[in-house]
């Protein structure tokens, strides 16, 4: 509209002209789920255009609206009523031609007279050939015909006029045009808000072994056997008792209470009978393989008394000596798998992400269809958050009775994926792979829409927050299988760091007793290290 006076004649009619008051112009807050905003920290200074698209997840929303887009009565048509039937609807119009047609004898033949005044040319007065005229009603008498009136309210005047008996859908008996070339005109879309997916509760209730010698340390993420894919971060948990927590004090001066959560908040976009809650178990690293500090886990029980105790005793002794010199440091021991297939309800979903499958990689066309489709996937998964996937399922115990020893040459993600696909295909996996007898509760429920103390991935609280909890909920981060179509509304700064592999096979020296560490540097010397939160 800035620039319109310096368009062609002909461009500016193409574009067409907007009222003055057609648009409005609002401002409105954004909706923020945590008690503070996430921003970077206090005291880093950034770059200006930085800056600038930092302050865009805290600016108040902009929102223009068009007064008359989408008011039309059109538009109303496709709401009140099928086209079909509408003129089923319509006030019959009657007009002069056809009330004289009517007025004709039905039994006369040959041309119709037509009524007219004859002059008859100076011959004679004009009178009437076939009516007379004092049998004629006079026409409606024109009140206030000489009364001056404004031009405001004789528009007013009109414009009242106009609209009685107004045919409302104006093009309503227009035949209907192809789906192809119609144009629709979208109603104004809400305010874009974080997404958060299908939201499930896993609260870690108790795990225990035949023998407790050791502070043991549960974690647990969700894996895609299907698509081979990690899906969300790990969640860790401590459940040790405070005799062995005690085991670590020297390594852990301060506890910070998210670490104290043993519930957490997992978001799952694209729900699938192939997802799995693998539950990974660690301990404090010690001298020997993972089969050689496995063992007495399986051949030693503390219910047989006698020479066992006195095994269990030294072993505590033992797992004492290793967790005041290498409490910082975790090495494998055991996982199970926890399939989730009763939790969501997806075979229409399943269904869809088959057909979409076999349109991957054929041509350019190919992989714009299947764009397309996946963006419908995506919002056909947020619908179905909206209606809320396994709305029939409510909280589900689940208890593990043995785990998985892990293998010492198997620790990387893709051994895993193996193992959960011969899991699901058979039982076999049991008997192949050893396993340790213990006990793991869980509980797992669809998560309220308000959790009381609760922590996002960035560890920022959630309202409401009750100050005087001590054990908090957490947010897991979801890392989807596909794009999710929805704007980023949040400032989100995080970076996972997981180290897949070391391989020495190919040195001759030994490589025994190898730490790996990961730093941020400004620079090649030591000093240039950067200050980084670990999660």
């Amino acid at each position: 509209m800035t620039h319109l006076n310096s368009l062609d004649v002909e461009l500016a009619q193409e574009l067409g002209d907007f009222t003055d008051d057609d648009l409005d112009v609002a401002f409105t807050p954004k909706e923020c789920r945590t008690l503070q905003p996430s921003l970077p920290e206090e005291g880093v200074e950034l770059d200006p255009h930085v800056r600038d698209c930092v302050q865009t997840y805290t600016r108040e929303w902009l929102i223009v609206n068009r007064k008359n887009q989408g008011s039309s009565e059109i538009c109303s048509f496709k709401k009140t009523g099928s086209r079909k039937d509408f003129h089923k609807t319509l006030q019959k119009q009657t007009f002069e031609s056809e009330t004289l047609e009517n007025s004709e004898p039905a039994t006369q033949t040959g041309p119709r007279r037509v009524n007219v005044l004859c002059d008859v040319s100076g011959k004679g007065p004009l009178t009437a050939c076939d009516f007379d005229l004092r049998s004629l009603q006079p026409d409606q008498r024109l009140e206030n015909l000489l009364q001056y009136v404004s031009s405001e309210d004789f528009e007013k005047q009109n414009e009242e006029a106009r609209r009685t008996n107004r045919q409302a859908e104006l093009f309503a008996l227009y035949p209907s045009v192809d789906e192809e070339d119609a144009v629709e005109i979208r109603p104004v879309p809400e305010c874009p808000k974080e997404h958060l997916g299908n939201r499930i509760l896993v609260k870690l209730l108790t795990l225990k072994f035949e023998i407790e010698i050791e502070p043991l340390f549960a974690s647990i993420a969700l894996y895609d056997v299907k698509e081979r894919k990690k899906i969300s971060e790990n969640f860790h948990c401590d459940l040790n008792s405070d005799q062995f927590r005690g085991f670590l004090r020297a390594h852990t001066p301060s506890v910070d209470p998210s670490s104290q959560a043993r519930s957490a908040v997992f978001s799952v976009t694209y729900p699938s009978s192939d997802i799995y809650l693998v539950v990974k178990v660690e301990k404090v690293l010690q001298q020997g393989e993972i089969a050689d500090c496995a063992e007495p886990y399986m051949v030693i029980k503390e219910s047989d008394g006698g020479k066992s105790k006195d095994k269990i005793e030294k072993l505590k002794l033992q797992a004492e000596s290793f967790c005041q010199r290498l409490g910082k440091y975790r090495m494998p021991f055991a996982w199970a798998p926890v399939n989730l297939a009763s939790i969501f309800n997806v075979s229409t979903l399943d269904r869809e992400v088959t057909d979409v499958e076999p349109m991957v990689g054929r041509s350019s066309t190919g992989d714009r269809r299947n764009l397309s489709q996946s963006r419908r996937l995506s919002e056909r998964a947020l619908s179905l958050e909206e209606n809320g996937v396994g709305s029939n399922f409510k909280t589900t115990p689940v208890t593990i009775s043995s785990f998985f020893k892990q293998e010492g040459d198997r620790l990387s993600d893709e051994d895993l994926f193996k193992f959960l696909a011969d899991y699901k295909r058979s039982s076999s996996l049991q008997r192949r792979v050893k396993s340790i007898p213990g006990l793991l509760k869980l509980e797992i429920s669809p998560a309220p829409e308000i959790i009381n103390c609760c922590l996002t991935p960035e560890m920022l609280p959630v309202k409401p927050f009750p100050e005087n909890r001590t054990r908090p909920h957490k947010e897991i981060l979801e890392f989807p299988i596909r794009e999710v179509y929805v704007p980023h509304t949040m400032y989100r700064n995080l970076l996972y760091v997981y180290p897949q592999r070391l391989n020495f096979a190919n040195k001759l020296a030994s490589a025994r007793n190898i730490t790996i560490k990961i730093q941020f540097m400004c620079g090649e010397d030591p000093s240039h290290a950067m200050p980084v939160k670990r999660g």
